[in-house]
């Protein structure tokens, strides 16, 4: 036992003893101190590895969490690129961040239709000349625009220049026979591409942006979707072989905008504008891709029918006063026939009045049309459709053909 201590003060110390049951009145820690019998804590080693194990565990799992939920990816850009937008940041300068970088990687693959000068010294690339603008969509020279911006040329003679500033002749130009969309081929090599966006999964409100290229810089503007639908609202008559959906927004189109991409927030090609009102959806590109890569030409899967969506366009059957809101009801209206004479719908027989409610696994809805559908078979395919004809349903088989 400790019979003496140290009183210590600042400045100086002071010594003593202490009573016999000092040490008793003590706090426990003081006393097990003064009588020298605290222990060391088992297994400390072990408890340190532990402490560290669940530090390390923590810090990984925090990491994970942020990362999962404090922050996002923006667009892929058409360079496949990410951009990580920390959202603790401001608000406003995240949102003109993601433009920033949205802007700069869609105009790598945004090109421009300029007047073909007369003579090289001299020329200034200049806003007036330019026509409007078009977007790359194979890395050799294969550039989307619209049957609108080639109508606004006429005879002109004109060359197109890409982001990197260099001119191209054009060697050929292909027309969509089932839409307004045009190809225009140069001489390009290992040109950035676009990456196409689904116009199904646009929504009214929806905001996208309209790339200007005017040399040496690119400008965007913020446009609002109003709704995608057939050109004519008074039609409702729709056809397989004609792609008659195009991309309505608030604002309406400045000519500025003739044959620019229309990009969603994560850089993909929505559609390209025709004129001041209509923008043509990039999807209708999809199944066209290989014969303008292989024959230099665009062909059409075609079916034969044309059609009532009624989804978009609902009837009450007269029998049993349901409405009837699915599938596409074959109509003709006029001077024309709901199936077209020695089509493959014909040959087949698929007759006025029948509903078709499927094609293959896809069920026909307010989404996707027939038509769209019909386009992303190849031509020559054999198809399994689903039909109602006198409120029985039926299997049928059709071979596609093929327009040019």
């Amino acid at each position: 036992m400790l019979n003496n201590f140290t009183h210590k003060k600042i400045g100086k110390e002071k010594s003593g003893e202490l009573p016999k049951n000092g040490a008793e009145k003590l706090p426990e820690i003081y006393k097990a101190e003064a009588e020298e019998q605290l222990e060391k804590p088992r297994g400390g080693y072990g408890m340190i590895v532990l402490a560290c194990f669940l530090a390390t565990a923590f810090s990984l799992a925090a990491i994970f969490v942020y990362d999962g939920f404090f922050r996002e990816p923006v667009g892929g850009g058409v360079a496949g690129q990410r951009v990580i937008v920390d959202k603790q940041e401001n608000i406003t300068v995240t949102f003109e961040e993601r433009l920033g970088y949205l802007n700069e990687q869609a105009s790598q693959v945004v090109v421009s239709f300029y007047k073909k000068p007369t003579e090289t010294s001299g020329y200034f690339f200049e806003t007036a000349e330019s026509f409007g603008g078009g977007v790359v969509i194979t890395n050799d020279g294969w550039v989307a625009t619209s049957k609108g911006l080639l109508a606004k040329i006429g005879k002109e003679k004109y060359i197109i220049l890409t982001n990197n500033q260099k001119v191209f002749e054009v060697e050929s130009v292909v027309l969509d026979p089932g839409s307004d969309l045009a190809f225009v081929k140069i001489d390009g090599r290992d040109l950035p591409v676009a990456k196409f966006g689904e116009t199904k999964n646009v929504v009214s409100g929806q905001e996208l942006y309209g790339i200007i290229k005017d040399f040496p810089k690119s400008r965007m503007a913020s446009l609002h979707v109003a709704e995608v639908d057939l050109k004519n609202e008074n039609e409702i008559i729709e056809s397989t072989e004609k792609m008659n959906l195009v991309v309505f927004c608030q604002e309406g189109y400045d000519m500025s905008l003739l044959g620019a991409p229309l990009i969603n927030i994560s850089g993909e090609v929505i559609a390209i504008v025709n004129n001041q009102s209509e923008a043509v959806p990039m999807a209708y590109t999809k199944t066209i891709l290989d014969g303008l890569l292989k024959k230099n030409k665009i062909t059409r899967t075609s079916l034969g029918v044309n059609y009532i969506n009624l989804a978009k366009h609902p009837k009450i059957d007269s029998k049993t006063g349901e409405l009837v809101s699915r599938g596409a009801l074959l109509s003709g209206y006029k001077n024309v026939t709901a199936v077209v004479k020695n089509s493959q719908a014909e040959k087949a027989g698929l007759k006025s009045g029948d509903i078709i409610i499927s094609v293959e696994e896809n069920t026909l809805g307010e989404k996707e049309s027939l038509g769209e559908i019909i386009q992303n078979y190849l031509p020559g395919q054999k198809i399994k459709m689903t039909i109602v004809r006198e409120d029985k349903e039926k299997g049928i088989e059709v071979t596609l053909g093929k327009t040019e």
